[in-house]
């Protein structure tokens, strides 16, 4: 029997929030693998929370971890440090935990990052500052690295050609693109051919500056993104396929840009944290809380085929060299 009226009925939910992030964990013991699972997931965590601004909500995952990770994600959670805390018994894998979340979130950028990101000062602004400067972005990681420009970035390199918006610059952190390799695994292989390290395809306008091409492990999206994805569940625990399938394909078929922030605002740690991923941390001002105005999208509503086409002629390996001599490159421009 229900006596009076509830209060809430057509009671409007005001919210000043417009970026989300969504951190699954999963650390189901402490052996092997799994053994700094706890200490990894803090300083996931920690560093976030301590470096987002106040129109940021954070959601962490649960995925099935162990009881003294749970009860440490718990307290996060009962002492309002991260706004949303779900509970999974069993492993839902990546992505497929994440896109439950991603595709009913109302903020219209959406961050996706794995368990072991280490998150640094600036990054939610800088990452955000991409979106203003250039509209046609749908994902945008705050971890450059010079090896992407050719993957999944179809509209960024036919739109900001015709525009005249590409330029090789100069890297700007070689330091950090080489610690990324190396948490990876690919220290010798990911930057055999040096240039890379001197060189990067950037977009440019105004004064703004992002790199084309990003990884995964950790990038922000534009919520509308999250309507070309499957809408079955992958069924993977962790797989680059599911990675291709939910995030990378979906972006080109929405039209937009694939970027990366020209400076490094996050580290991957593995499994295995670094005397400095520590120091790091301990060194986090957590003083940025700028916000920004995110423009709607903008795209070219040309077919991705064609759009393909076009890139393949001009990418070839004969035409690439002279290509990249007029976008810029100073030297190795048949190598890079």
């Amino acid at each position: 029997m229900r006596i009076g009226v509830n209060p809430e009925i057509d009671k409007k939910i005001a919210s000043d929030a417009y970026h989300r992030v969504i951190i699954p964990i999963y650390v189901p013991h402490f052996d092997g693998y799994f053994k700094n699972g706890l200490e990894v997931t803090k300083l996931c965590l920690e560093s976030v929370i301590k470096t987002s601004h106040e129109q940021c909500r954070i959601t962490v995952i649960n995925n099935g971890s162990c009881s003294r990770v749970t009860e440490y994600l718990q307290e996060l959670y009962n002492s309002g440090r991260i706004d949303q805390l779900v509970l999974q018994k069993e492993n839902l894998g990546k992505v497929d935990a994440m896109m439950q979340i991603a595709r009913t979130a109302s903020e219209p950028l959406i961050t996706l990052s794995d368990g072991d990101v280490l998150f640094l000062d600036g990054w939610i602004q800088a990452t955000e500052k991409v979106f203003e400067s250039f509209p046609e972005a749908g994902m945008v990681s705050p971890v450059p690295h010079g090896t992407t420009y050719g993957q999944y970035t179809t509209n960024t390199l036919f739109d900001a050609f015709f525009k005249g918006l590409l330029e090789f610059r100069s890297v700007s952190d070689p330091g950090d693109m080489l610690r990324f390799a190396e948490s990876i695994g690919r220290g010798d292989s990911m930057y055999e051919k040096d240039i890379r390290l001197k060189y990067q395809l950037t977009v440019n306008r105004n004064d703004q500056t992002a790199v084309v091409g990003c990884g995964h492990f950790v990038a922000t999206m534009r919520r509308e993104v999250f309507e070309y994805a499957p809408t079955e569940s992958s069924k993977l625990a962790y797989a680059s396929d599911a990675d291709r399938r939910y995030i990378d394909i979906p972006n080109e078929k929405a039209g937009l840009w694939r970027l990366a922030t020209p400076g490094n605002y996050a580290y991957h740690m593995g499994n295995n944290p670094q005397t400095w991923m520590r120091e790091k941390f301990i060194a986090l001002r957590g003083d940025g809380k700028e916000k920004r105005s995110i423009p709607e999208a903008r795209r070219w509503n040309l077919p991705l085929a064609f759009k393909r086409l076009v890139n393949r002629l001009w990418l070839n390996k004969y035409v690439r060299p002279y290509m990249f001599k007029r976008l810029g490159l100073k030297e190795g421009a048949g190598e890079y």
